[in-house]
């Protein structure tokens, strides 16, 4: 460092400006906070008989912070926060306008439903995928010689239709008509101690699974033994492997899910788990309020398995046995695939969460598991969601606030207006004072501010008019660090070192103190982020990048500044260092001034006399 300073600080301006620069290229720029951009804000609470219940578990509120955090992501509002503050759930959403969806969102009351699952409607395409997809259907459209706003159904139907009218007695049917039933997913039911057997299916994020025993069944396509002429009134061979092709992809990018509005208790929808498969499910047949608590545990196997316990009666494991029942009848309201028993979807807040088979019609109620290939998180959190039944409590909103992004773009502004001037201050205090010195203090501000800028943009944190507090207060303790190392300095000229000498021997003692002054700094900041919450964190989390920062830039950019400035020519002159002619020995003083003048100290006490 001492050797090569001049290097040390071109190669720290080049990466800090030369990451700034490319940030701001790309475009990036930080996301503000609701007081800063405008938006709505809202507090919930939790009511019971209209007046605010206390008496909430810190998991269920944590199981609606959770749901809630979901809806919120699906209006599409940048950088979203929803915390909670004792017992109050605050959600705050920049850049939100519509202050009555929001709280239509945000406040309703979600319900885990159990629903049968009808058909397996498949992954719907999404992003690169989709558009691939539409490629691809396109090729196969144009290969098949498909008309013009003519799909593959209307082409199939047709098809089947014909042949069946002009071969009453069909011993094949079109490939393209033919329904392959999905893999069925069974699980080994746990037995009970009472030797009755115990349904379940479980599932990684809902999908369908291997059972325990890691055996599926499908039920084999028919398949065509002569290829018959095609009959439909467009010639489009529907025999074809790529006829089934374009059919399959057609109706997953016709699939649509249902919306929330129209995700109605009794009404048949589509659902997609977490993975984005969705199912066609029937109208609901029970729903949370019948289970009585859940939890998840290891299984015979070894493998997770979650363990719900449902109510006694005809509120509870009734409900349960009676669809365990139709799931096992046959019934086209509970469908089963491949001689397996038909699947009961656990849905919640329109999200199918698992969809085990019910492998039996009759359980007691507290002997059924279910089971798969959870992993030990996704167990847990079915279980959860299991044993708190729908949105563990109801939420109503206490205050709602809307800030106006001209209100908003007021307070940023006087944010930094109030920094920068500030900022200016006490950079013209330190040119005065410190002259050349704290030129190299200003210099190391603006690589802290440069790397600073990049992080926000690139890491997305939000800023809020706490965060701007806390970077401005981080000025001061970068400011005085130099104090530390410019004292240090004049500290060991006045007992006699020559001012170059002084700048490389300062600093080692100089940091050690200014490490320790930012430990406190950094603890200090470390605990309120720890214990706070909302825009308080934002404030803790500057002061506390911004304090590493100073280190940084205190070792690889102010310290080789001063060397470079001492080494110089400049450094003949330690007034222009903001070091006065009285604090230099005698020897430094008069080669300073070139003059032969007395020790006034020498001359004080007699000595040299």
């Amino acid at each position: 460092m001492s050797k090569h300073p001049l290097r040390i600080m071109i190669a720290t301006m080049v990466v800090a400006y030369g990451l700034l620069a490319v940030t701001i290229m790309m475009g990036k720029t930080p996301t503000l906070g609701l007081d800063l951009q405008g938006g709505i804000s809202v507090n919930l609470q939790p009511v019971k008989d209209g007046k605010v219940d206390d008496s909430v578990s810190a998991e269920q509120l944590d199981q609606a912070i959770g749901i809630i955090r979901k809806r919120v992501d699906a209006l599409g509002v940048a950088e979203p926060e929803v915390s909670r503050q004792g017992n109050t759930i605050i959600v705050q959403l920049p850049g939100a306008t519509d202050q009555q969806q929001v709280l239509d969102t945000v406040g309703k009351t979600a319900e885990l439903r159990f629903r049968p699952v009808l058909a397996d409607v498949g992954k719907v395409p999404t992003g690169a995928d989709r558009k691939k997809a539409e490629e691809e259907v396109q090729t196969l459209r144009s290969e098949l010689k498909v008309p013009e706003g003519v799909s593959a159904a209307q082409v199939a139907t047709e098809e089947q239709e014909k042949q069946a009218a002009a071969n009453p007695t069909p011993t094949t049917v079109p490939e393209a008509t033919t329904t392959t039933t999905p893999p069925a997913t069974t699980t080994t039911a746990r037995t009970a101690t009472t030797a009755d057997p115990t349904a379940g299916n479980g599932g990684n994020r809902s999908r369908l699974l291997p059972a325990q025993d890691d055996t599926t069944t499908t039920t084999a396509p028919t398949t065509t033994t002569t290829t018959p002429t095609p009959l439909n009134q467009w010639g489009v061979n529907a025999y074809d492997s790529k006829f089934a092709q374009l059919y399959q992809l057609e109706q997953a990018l016709a699939t649509q899910t249902t919306s929330a509005e129209d995700d109605k208790a009794d009404a048949e929808v589509n659902l997609a788990d977490e993975d984005g498969n969705v199912m066609k499910l029937g109208p609901t047949l029970l729903t949370g309020q019948a289970v009585e608590t859940a939890s998840a545990g290891i299984g015979q196997d070894g493998k997770w398995q979650v363990n719900p316990v449902f109510r006694s009666g005809e509120k509870g494991i009734d409900l349960f046995n009676k669809a365990a029942a139709l799931c096992n009848s046959g019934a086209a309201e509970c469908p089963g695939a491949g001689g397996q028993p038909g699947r009961l979807a656990i849905v919640l807040d329109g999200e199918v969460l698992s969809a085990p088979t019910i492998n039996n019609p009759s359980f007691e109620r507290d002997s059924i598991s279910i089971s798969g290939s959870f992993t030990e998180d996704e167990a847990k959190n079915l279980a959860v969601a299991l044993r708190f039944g729908s949105l563990p409590i109801e939420l109503k909103a206490q205050q709602a606030e809307t800030v106006s992004a001209t209100l908003g773009e007021d307070a940023l502004q006087a944010g930094i207006i109030a920094g920068a001037i500030g900022l200016l201050l006490v950079c013209a205090y330190l040119l005065f004072y410190y002259r050349l010195l704290g030129l190299a203090t200003v210099g190391s501000l603006t690589i802290s501010a440069s790397i600073l800028w990049v992080i926000m943009c690139w890491i997305n944190a939000t800023v809020t008019l706490a965060g701007v507090v806390g970077i401005v207060v981080s000025i001061g303790i970068s400011l005085d660090s130099s104090i530390v190392f410019f004292e240090t300095i004049k500290e060991d000229v006045r007992n006699g070192a020559g001012l170059r000498p002084s700048v490389d021997k300062a600093f080692g003692s100089a940091y050690s103190t200014i490490v320790k002054a930012d430990m406190s700094s950094l603890i200090g900041a470390g605990v309120l982020y720890w214990l706070s919450v909302g825009p308080v964190r934002g404030f803790a989390f500057y002061l506390g990048v911004a304090t590493l920062l100073d280190l940084v830039s205190a070792y690889f950019f102010l310290r080789p500044a001063a060397l470079v400035l001492a080494r110089s020519s400049q450094g003949e002159h330690p007034k222009r260092f903001g070091i006065p002619i009285d604090d230099l020995s005698p020897a430094a003083r008069r080669a300073t001034t070139g003059t032969t003048a007395p020790d006034p100290v020498a001359a004080t006490t007699g000595e040299g006399a």
